[in-house]
């Protein structure tokens, strides 16, 4: 255990002592993760789509061009992860949007880890890791990194999640510093093939600067997890904007299918293992 605490530690440190900007909320990446992972040797590819139904009033960026107008934007992302060990993922990403009326373009790649401190159940609460980069397509930074400390709670047919989120341009034409983003869900485990739930998703902005309360952005989800066969899931709800700043409807959909070499699709309920 002293050597993943030492990697996350020090992950920490780089990122909370830097001096460099942070993304807004990355809406490729609305998901929440628990603590513990998928396992040893399990292969998964997913999809994950997001729709701007209803777009709040393009800012400053927006009307000159330099940022996409968000009504009708889509955003989709293609993902595939590895369970490289019983308690670290790995995963890589390719991120596409069009926006209203235009063609698929290409957004950007990522590629992450994320493990688990130990054992789930061992302790009061789980706690586990998260970090990212990305390589955005275009935008003020090359090079964006994120740190995410995981906790997570099963309460009887409940359970909680927390994902805090701390994100870094390392390689930006700006001067700006460390941005706080949050997710976090609570759900309960009404079947073995249905699970329904809430999330949350926002960010303050810069932690040393943080945005005006009109400039934030906070969305609400009402989501249902659920099994449409052996290994094939699915996430799907709308979320609402609570925020001026935020758009007012978004849709989103996820499609999961986790299978190992041996043959087959994975096992194991409909509860939210991404």
């Amino acid at each position: 255990m002293r050597a993943p605490a030492a990697f996350i530690f020090g992950t920490a440190v780089a990122l909370l002592s830097a001096a460099a900007p942070a993304p807004a909320l990355n809406f490729f990446e609305l998901e929440v993760y628990p603590a513990s992972t998928e396992g040893q040797g399990l292969h998964e590819v997913e999809n994950l789509t997001t729709l701007v139904a209803n777009g709040r009033r393009p800012n400053e960026e927006e009307a000159d061009g330099e940022e996409p107008r968000r009504h009708r934007l889509l955003r989709t992302t293609v993902e595939y992860n590895y369970g490289l060990t019983d308690k670290i993922d790995v995963a890589a990403y390719t991120d596409l949007a069009r926006e209203n009326g235009d063609e698929l373009e290409y957004a950007g790649s990522r590629v992450r880890a994320r493990g688990a401190l130990f054992e789930k159940g061992r302790y009061p609460l789980d706690l586990g890791w998260y970090v990212e980069a990305e390589i955005p397509h275009r935008g003020e930074s090359d090079l964006e990194l994120e740190f995410r400390p995981i906790v997570s709670r099963d309460l009887g047919r409940f359970s909680v999640d927390l994902n805090p989120s701390f994100e870094l341009p390392t390689v930006s034409q700006e001067r700006r510093t460390l941005e706080f983003n949050y997710g976090a869900r609570v759900y309960y485990r009404l079947s073995r093939n249905f699970v329904p739930g809430i999330e949350f998703f926002g960010d303050i902005g810069q932690i040393r600067r943080p945005a005006a309360a009109r400039e934030q952005e906070h969305y609400v989800f009402p989501v249902l997890y659920g099994q449409l066969a052996r290994g094939l899931k699915f996430v799907a709800g709308p979320g609402f904007g609570l925020t001026r700043a935020s758009d007012p409807v978004i849709l989103r959909l996820g499609v999961e299918y986790e299978f190992t070499l041996a043959g087959g699709g994975g096992g194991g309920p409909a509860r939210p293992t991404y």
